[in-house]
């Protein structure tokens, strides 16, 4: 990528994860959807938006060859350099943010590698939403019902929550890149006690303010067995090969 382009927007897509609740011989994130590996799809949104100009994944040191078998297809300069993900999500987003700093982008899209149905108007929506807040990321208000339990071992429900103040985050989360990258660095010092489970959580613990953007129920994360024929079963209404 030359050196004098300009880098707003980039995408950094963190597959490092083993996903061993998935099944299968190989990560999630390499298993075939559509015949295509669960990681391609989720590049394959971001290469495609107009708005994108550069992407970097962050991956397993052990899924090298696997990862380069992923994108063997895609012959576009936007895919960056991989980088090493760390024991935690947390690490492994700050490796990546750290590999992309000489790029000096404006902003960046966090994502999850085994998310593979984002869509374009969802980047759009986020990119919008950046235009005026520092942080912004998919979300989906909660529908069900909530209760609270005493204790997670018992699992008898001691309180209702009100979900009217209840959403459910999703990737991508969008923000600032240097102030992602500060608030990463930041709480790094602070110790491998202090870990959040998103990125969005690195901003509250600062109290930036991060707006919700309306995500698509699709965008799910494969977890489970059954995610993935949900998954083959979409992408077969979409291609028309039912």
């Amino acid at each position: 990528m030359a050196n004098d382009m300009t880098i707003k927007n980039v995408a950094l897509i963190v597959a490092s994860g083993r996903g061993s609740r998935a099944g299968g011989d190989v990560p999630k994130q390499y298993q075939c959807i559509g015949g295509k590996p669960v990681l391609w799809h989720s590049i394959n949104h971001f290469i495609k938006h107009k708005n994108i100009d550069a992407i970097s994944v962050v991956i397993h040191p052990d899924d090298v060859e696997l990862y380069e078998k992923c994108i063997v297809d895609f012959d576009d300069i936007k895919i960056l350099p991989f980088s090493f993900g760390g024991t935690e999500r947390q690490y492994s987003v700050t490796h990546g943010l750290k590999s992309m700093a000489h790029l000096h982008p404006q902003n960046v899209l966090i994502h999850d590698g085994a998310r593979p149905f984002i869509n374009t108007k969802l980047i759009d929506d986020l990119i919008l939403a950046c235009e005026e807040y520092l942080g912004a990321i998919a979300a989906m208000p909660v529908t069900d019902s909530i209760k609270q339990v005493k204790n997670s071992a018992d699992a008898f429900i001691d309180k209702s929550v009100d979900r009217a103040f209840l959403w459910a985050a999703k990737t991508p989360q969008m923000f600032d890149f240097n102030t992602i990258l500060r608030a990463h660095a930041d709480v790094s010092q602070l110790g491998d006690n202090l870990l959040f489970t998103d990125d969005a959580a690195i901003f509250e613990h600062f109290d930036i303010a991060v707006k919700l953007v309306k995500s698509s129920s699709d965008n799910i994360k494969i977890t489970h067995p059954e995610d993935f024929k949900w998954a083959n079963a979409k992408l077969a209404i979409e291609n028309g090969t039912t």
